[in-house]
């Protein structure tokens, strides 16, 4: 994966060379200061999902076939373990109980009468001649095999009855777990209210109660991305404000059972795709092992964490920088005055995980260096990449018309990328106006902001995914 990015990265560099128009005679090759591309870390490498922050615990209560006489929460309360929720109509379950002990008291006298009329028939067979006895013995095993009926039909009544007596001697619901009621079932009709819990019309649960205490993260992952996440495995949660902001936590579960609706983004709408076409996505849920800044409903990013957050020591290089590593390494410099240089740098340890070498000596972080691909000699004119401003300053001016090739952004994939269907946040409307009039964007694809100098790099990433 990593030699597949190094080729990328530097396809795009050549391509932006090879596409320069400028007027000067000599062409400048794009340089990139060391620290900017050292503050990437391995995060190019790395599979990002969007992720939502919910309760750690949803609890359901079912009110099964009983009337309701009435019901003391709405959507919105809070609750305490305990409180009482709903009660049962008493009235209903009375003459429920009367019914069944009509019933009951049937099938002992069936069991009762047959057990008397047995006896007497059999004395009559005895005494009957051969020619009737077998009228006899049809009703006396017609009798038995009532018997046995009402035998098992009276049981079943009677843990009726012992249920139903239970349910009397408390009909109030109350609360399994504290919480915010997010939905009360409507008992006039199939709907019901709903809060973060969702909608809860497709299944039985007449109260939904969500503890407010406990958070977790939930993502979506594609069907084509299952090998990049397991259960059990250690993630990060980065804030969306502001990426420097983590949480720590293990993935707990994939709901392989629950499949993900598609095109539910607040802001854009549009009919499903081709399901024969178009991928399936699962939710995964991430346990946190400290929640201090979260809030519920908050979007966050999910990756795996591989160290990234790790502080090392020294300056640590991508190893797509270095030439010849395993001999007499070097990176292609800017000396200062404009002009690329063969430099070379003495390596210490190797970080496979990451795929960056350490750099000892020949090398600082306030140094620019340049993508080693072809062609590049000592001597060419060099211009320096500004990430955030989207042009390119010193040796040929122009910018990217003076074949100014741009250095690589920071690589994201966004766990979805292979269907592009991921959800992503609306466009500032004061800016792009109504956002109900833009076109769609893939659901599921989160767009790392890139200045516009990177659209080569962008665009490259997105086959590459």
């Amino acid at each position: 994966m990593k030699k597949l990015l190094a080729i990328l990265l530097g396809a795009c560099l050549l391509l932006g060379v090879m596409t320069g128009c400028g007027g000067n005679a000599e062409d400048a090759v794009t340089v990139q200061k060391v620290s900017d591309i050292t503050s990437q870390g391995s995060v190019g490498l790395v599979n990002r999902y969007a992720g939502i922050v919910v309760s750690g615990e949803t609890a359901t209560v079912k009110k099964g076939d009983k009337k309701v006489l009435e019901t003391y929460v709405k959507e919105g309360d809070f609750v305490t373990e305990g409180d009482v929720l709903f009660c049962y109509d008493n009235e209903a379950m009375e003459l429920q109980l009367s019914k069944l002990l009509l019933e009951l008291e049937g099938y002992e006298n069936t069991i009762s009468n047959a057990e008397e009329d047995i006896p007497n028939l059999e004395r009559q067979r005895a005494a009957a001649p051969a020619a009737q006895q077998l009228t006899y013995s049809l009703q006396i095993q017609e009798l038995q095999a009532n018997v046995r009926e009402a035998t098992y039909n009276k049981g079943l009544k009677e843990r009726e009855i012992e249920n139903l007596q239970e349910a009397l001697e408390d009909t109030d619901v109350r609360a399994p777990i504290s919480g915010r009621v997010m939905s009360v079932k409507n008992t006039e009709n199939t709907g019901a209210s709903s809060g973060y819990g969702g909608d809860t019309s497709g299944s039985d649960a007449y109260i939904t109660i969500m503890d407010m205490t406990t958070y977790q993260v939930k993502g979506t992952i594609n069907e084509l991305n299952v090998g990049t996440l397991s259960e059990g495995m250690n993630v990060l949660i980065r804030s969306r404000l502001d990426e420097s902001v983590t949480w720590s936590g293990v993935l707990d579960s994939i709901d392989w059972e629950t499949k993900v609706q598609s095109n539910n983004s607040p802001y854009y709408g549009g009919g499903g795709g081709n399901e024969m076409t178009s991928s399936s996505k699962y939710p995964f849920y991430v346990k946190l092992s400290d929640v201090t800044g979260l809030i519920l409903g908050q979007h966050v990013y999910i990756e795996p964490d591989y160290g990234q957050q790790e502080v090392r020591e020294g300056l640590w290089l991508p190893e797509y920088y270095i030439v010849d590593a395993d001999s007499s390494p070097y990176v292609w410099a800017a000396n200062g005055r404009d002009r690329l240089e063969k430099r070379g740098v003495s390596l210490g340890e190797y970080d496979a995980e990451r795929g960056e070498y350490q750099v000892i000596s020949g090398l600082k972080e306030s140094d620019y260096i340049a993508f080693p691909m072809d062609g590049l000699t000592a001597g060419m004119h060099t211009q320096v990449y500004e990430d955030n401003s989207g042009y390119v300053s010193g040796g040929n001016s122009g910018g990217f018309g003076s074949g100014a090739a741009p250095m690589p952004p920071t690589l994201v994939s966004d766990g979805n990328a292979s269907d592009g269907d991921a959800p992503i946040e609306a466009p500032d409307e004061s800016l792009f106006g109504d956002p109900a009039e833009i076109e769609a964007p893939a659901e599921d694809a989160v767009v790392p902001e890139t200045a516009p100098a990177e659209d080569a790099a962008a665009n490259a990433e997105g086959s590459v995914a």
